[in-house]
């Protein structure tokens, strides 16, 4: 018997396989281009979070201020940018969030509006978006959803943003000769224990103010002249930190700034929150020495070893025609009241640190200085600053104090480049350096300094840029 099936009924089983088999190829096909608008969609996203991020972070300042500019501008950037192809990408304060790390944890604008400190990253959230889908309805997805997330920021680093003028641009490391050996090492042209006003050395324009530096930005980036100016650098001051550095190879500096925010932020290390100071002992605390070392002060010790008459003189540096300027006493400051200097080893061109020098090498180092070593102090330490009692010492009389605040760690410029006048000026990085406050900084009025002592490099230098994170 013939049981093959009339071909009318074929037809029909064909038609319903080529149903399937359409709703198949629907559902396959809808998956491809559903999944290639999911990520666009999600390109989209991300695109307008890392953008937003990265204009914010630029705003990050340390203060409130700043904590609401970065938050304005991540949000406008975020609006430049659309989603779903002509949607506009619009976030609000509550997808932003401030850190002390890429990790977290995370801040609400207004908690990080009440206590900005430390908060150096910003986190953008665009929150899920749902569009529909093309053909995966058929399968019975009508939508898809996804989100961008990005973080950026810079890990501040303990530089103060304010400039030093080297002695010697054109070396690193050479030795200065004494009469008798061993050498001294000197770094940049600077003598560790010795003191430099730093208005004396600032050789910019003709200038005798302060040079700030640029807090936030560094080449090759833009720089914007408003991040250089004195009120916007100085909590940055207050603190003693920035993203002044980011193995660049010059910064930004401004070379007319209004002195008084600087003085009073860099002040605050002596305990002094006076004239408009920006800073608050909360996050600019005052040193645990507040002592001031002045030249010929009978009453805090210092001018015991290193009076007026006293001169340093001037001496070839490796014979090559560079000479440390001889400069008084009463213009330089007195000696090692912070670290002492350092014996140079090796020959010229691979100069390293040896040991340091002793109270009996004072005569080979400074003219006419033959003996310290009944004034000089010899308790725990060994340098003034180092101790913690007695006529060198000075604890503030309020607010709670924190070791080495009056040690900063400063920009080494080569200033034999003119830098023009204004903001944003670039100026060659050589290096950074350690610099110990010896007094309270005079800015302002008629008798004008910035009387640091160096106490050496800091190597390798430390690295802070505006990165994404995430």
């Amino acid at each position: 018997m013939d049981r093959r099936l009339p071909a009318r009924r074929q037809q029909g089983a064909i038609a319903i396989m080529f149903g399937l088999t359409l709703v198949a190829l629907l559902a396959a096909g809808g998956l491809v281009i559903d999944l290639g608008h999911l990520y666009v969609l999600k390109s989209e996203l991300q695109n307008g979070a890392d953008s937003a991020a990265l204009a914010g972070a630029e705003e990050i300042n340390m203060r409130s201020d700043g904590i609401t500019l970065a938050a304005a501008k991540a949000i406008d950037f975020a609006r430049q940018n659309n989603f779903n192809f002509s949607s506009a990408l619009v976030i609000t304060n509550a997808d932003i969030k401030f850190g002390a790390a890429p990790d977290g944890p995370w801040f609400s604008v207004g908690e990080a509006f009440a206590n900005p400190f430390g908060k150096s990253f910003i986190k953008v959230d665009t929150g899920t978006k749902t569009v529909p889908t093309y053909l995966m309805g058929v399968a019975g997805i009508a939508t898809v959803a996804t989100s961008g997330v990005a973080v950026a920021g810079r890990f501040v680093v303990d530089i103060t943003p304010l400039g030093i003028c080297a002695v010697d641009p054109l070396n690193r490391l050479t030795a200065r000769l004494p009469l008798t050996a061993p050498a001294e090492l000197v770094e940049y042209g600077f003598r560790r224990g010795t003191t430099y006003d730093m208005l004396a050395l600032k050789n910019i324009a003709g200038s005798s103010d302060p040079m700030l530096i640029n807090p936030v930005d560094t080449p090759p980036s833009a720089c914007q002249g408003s991040h250089s100016s004195a009120n916007f650098t100085a909590p940055f001051l207050c603190q003693g930190n920035s993203a002044a550095t980011n193995n660049a190879s010059s910064v930004y500096v401004n070379t007319g700034v209004s002195a008084g925010p600087v003085e009073s932020a860099l002040n605050s290390r002596f305990n002094d929150y006076g004239g408009g100071s920006s800073c608050v002992a909360a996050t600019a605390p005052p040193d645990r020495n507040v002592q001031e070392y002045v030249v010929n002060n009978s009453t805090n010790g210092p001018g015991k070893w290193m009076t007026t008459a006293q001169a340093q003189q001037s001496q070839p540096i490796n014979g090559a025609g560079i000479v440390t300027p001889a400069i008084t006493a009463a213009t330089q400051g007195v000696l090692w009241t912070y670290s002492r200097p350092l014996q140079a080893l090796g020959t010229p061109g691979s100069y390293s640190a040896g040991a340091e020098f002793g109270t009996s090498d004072w005569a080979m180092l400074y003219s006419g200085l033959t003996s310290v070593a009944g004034q000089y102090p010899a308790a725990a330490g060994d340098s003034p600053y180092a101790q913690t009692a007695g006529a060198y010492f000075l604890a503030p009389a309020t607010n709670i104090p924190t070791i080495n605040r009056r040690l900063m760690n400063l920009a080494i410029l080569d200033c034999t480049i003119p830098a023009g006048s204004g903001s944003c000026n670039q100026v060659p990085l050589l290096g950074v350096g350690r610099f110990f406050m010896q007094r309270r900084a005079a800015l302002t009025g008629g008798s004008k300094g910035l009387w640091v002592e160096f106490a050496g490099l800091i190597e390798p230098v430390p690295n802070s840029e505006i990165k994404l994170y995430r």
